[in-house]
């Protein structure tokens, strides 16, 4: 864990230096009316034909909220690589960075309200999508960066590339307005152990200090009571939603990367942490609710994608 928090304190040294100037921009984003049809939001992720991975997770489900989507795909696969026999190529970081040239000429990048990103599969490709991020904000000051620090989960372990948690730590997370880590992947950043929602805020606060104005932690175990908890930040408002473990044989892929998108786009719409992650969780389980109704293991994100239009608050977020 030493090697951990090494990554952390080089990062929050990064993060003071942005720390003032999105403050403001956050304040400004909160308390500004924004238009449906003027939003959009540049989205770099991997790619399935078969299933909701990454940008399949993400895309439709913004697009179904009224977000005008620029999907940038890092990989096209066939399926998720968890299936045996899957095919496809991974896309290199010189890919990513030619077609945000391209809507740089366009000149199209002042639109866009955010970047979300999600597993990078290389720090070359991390780089790209550094360059794409700084390249939207120069555009428009207001743009946010949503960073999905995809490295790993339990019971897996880390599942990417050497050297890409050290650059989601240094380079990701001091430019990242919101991050929304598992909480293997919070835990990893931060060099804690979240086992309650006070030490998930406890965790937050860390990851703070290392850049991200708004911090989501996913899927941990408050106390140890059998629920799943979900705990949201913004460094003065904490919250959490405790919802119930579903009885899955073997957990849906893509749910993390559905969960990013869905809390994306209901801050952007709601600008207050407590009502986007309330909506978030509403969403999410009414798509896992669905899928475990299937028998199948592909998230069932369209034939959910009423409940992710209108999501019901049924799981509250309470004070930590």
């Amino acid at each position: 864990m030493d090697r951990h928090g090494s990554w952390a304190r080089h990062a929050q040294r990064s993060a003071r230096r942005r720390a003032f100037r999105r403050r403001w921009l956050f304040r400004r984003i909160g308390r500004r009316e924004r238009s449906r049809e003027s939003m959009s939001i540049l989205s770099i992720q991997s790619h399935v034909v078969y299933g909701h991975v990454g940008n399949r997770s993400a895309v439709f489900p913004l697009e179904r909220l009224g977000f005008d989507v620029w999907p940038v795909n890092t990989v096209q696969f066939s399926c998720n690589t968890g299936i045996p026999g899957w095919t496809g190529s991974a896309f290199g970081a010189d890919h990513v960075s030619d077609i945000v040239r391209g809507l740089e000429t366009l000149g199209v990048l002042s639109r866009c309200e955010a970047v979300l990103s999600g597993y990078m599969g290389s720090v070359e490709t991390g780089a790209a999508i550094m360059t794409a991020v700084d390249a939207a904000k120069r555009a428009n000051p207001g743009s946010i960066y949503c960073c999905d620090p995809v490295m790993g989960d339990e019971p897996e372990g880390v599942y990417v590339h050497s050297g890409i948690p050290e650059f989601i730590a240094a380079e990701a997370l001091p430019r990242a307005d919101i991050i929304c880590p598992n909480v293997f992947e919070a835990e990893m950043l931060s060099g804690t152990r979240i086992s309650s929602s006070r030490e998930a805020a406890e965790t937050a606060d860390i990851l703070h200090g290392m850049g991200p104005r708004v911090v989501v932690i996913t899927s941990y175990r408050p106390d140890n009571d059998g629920r799943m908890g979900f705990f949201v930040s913004d460094g003065t408002m904490k919250r959490t939603v405790v919802a119930p473990v579903l009885p899955f044989p073997k957990p849906p892929k893509g749910s993390g990367d559905l969960a990013s998108a869905l809390f994306l786009a209901y801050y952007l719409k709601a600008g207050n942490v407590s009502d986007a992650m309330e909506a978030t969780i509403g969403a999410l389980y009414a798509v896992l609710e669905a899928t475990l109704a299937s028998g199948r293991e592909d998230l069932a994100i369209v034939a959910a994608q009423e409940s992710i239009a209108s999501p019901t608050r049924k799981y509250k977020a309470e004070p930590v």
